[in-house]
């Protein structure tokens, strides 16, 4: 994994190596005391805090937990985060690193390799001074509990899940878009033009058809001797005002999905601009690669 920059710093993001575990109970305890006193108060930060040592995290990932390591531009630890089968279980940053895009950059990671096993569904338990990260995020809380810590006392956490096996806005397409809370809507299969056809017609609403990606597939099926194929080319709608939205998003979706190129940042771009969380378009680029490679 390259160096990433956040703000005037740079961050490595990397599979977690021995060095490291010493490192891993200063900083999940420097996080967790760092943790404001509206969200919880001293004695229950402290509860949370106790009993954290290199052994426990080894022992973690005796059981299956994968852990990666933010790395500053002196490959110092300043943060970490960890993962088992289709939970993350883990997301912690050293105060003094917080709010740089450090917890950003370990989630995208960490989200990334999840996605490669193709989960029906991401879930992970989040503390309440968390809750709002995870939200942006795409997260849905599902369940508001008590947890007991590792030093005996109550908090409060929040059970999440992101569906992945479906589209986010999945029957609400085109609600949001006549509402003006959605620019661009893309359909890789099942075009519901019956339905936007009234506003394809009033040109409140333009539709394209993504006819290169099907060629493509075309091509792809042709070559491998599976000529009784025939694809179905993507459709874009999208509001008129956003006809040069629309094309980025194309090119970017072609660079992608034809071309095998990847980049973060522009999976992001992605995301904006079809109003997903970033997981979503993950997931189905995810899902695009593997289909590449069948």
């Amino acid at each position: 994994m390259g160096e990433k920059p956040i703000g005037a710093t740079k961050v490595k993001i990397v599979p977690i190596a021995d060095e490291h575990w010493d490192q891993l109970p200063d900083i999940h305890r420097a996080a967790i005391l760092a943790v404001p006193n509206k969200f919880h108060d001293r004695t229950a930060r402290e509860s949370w805090a106790h009993g954290l040592i290199p052994e426990g995290y080894k022992q973690s990932a005796q059981d299956g937990e994968v852990f990666f390591v933010a790395l500053d531009e002196n490959d110092c630890p300043i943060g970490f985060s960890g993962h088992r089968g289709y939970e993350m279980t883990a997301l912690f940053v050293a105060p003094e690193h917080q709010h740089k895009g450090v917890a950003t950059a370990l989630y995208n990671r960490t989200i990334s390799e999840i996605l490669k096993g193709r989960p029906e569904k991401i879930v992970l338990t989040s503390s309440h001074p968390a809750l709002g990260f995870y939200e942006k995020q795409g997260f849905i809380a599902v369940q508001e509990r008590e947890e007991i810590t590792r030093g005996g006392a109550f908090i409060l956490v929040f059970d999440m899940e992101a569906p992945v096996n479906r589209p986010p806005h999945e029957g609400r397409e085109l609600d949001l878009m006549l509402g003006g809370r959605k620019k661009i809507a893309y359909f890789g299969d099942n075009d519901p033009e019956e339905t936007f056809r009234p506003y394809v017609i009033s040109e409140q609403i333009k539709r394209y058809v993504w006819q290169e990606r099907a060629d493509y597939l075309q091509q792809l099926f042709k070559e491998s001797g599976q000529l009784d194929i025939v694809p179905v080319a993507p459709v874009i709608y999208y509001l008129p005002q956003y006809e040069a939205e629309k094309d980025r998003l194309v090119t970017l979706l072609r660079k992608h999905m034809i071309e095998g190129e990847h980049d973060l940042r522009e999976e992001l771009e992605m995301s904006e601009l079809l109003g997903y969380p970033s997981y979503a378009v993950k997931a189905f680029l995810e899902r695009m690669r593997a289909m590449r490679q069948n």
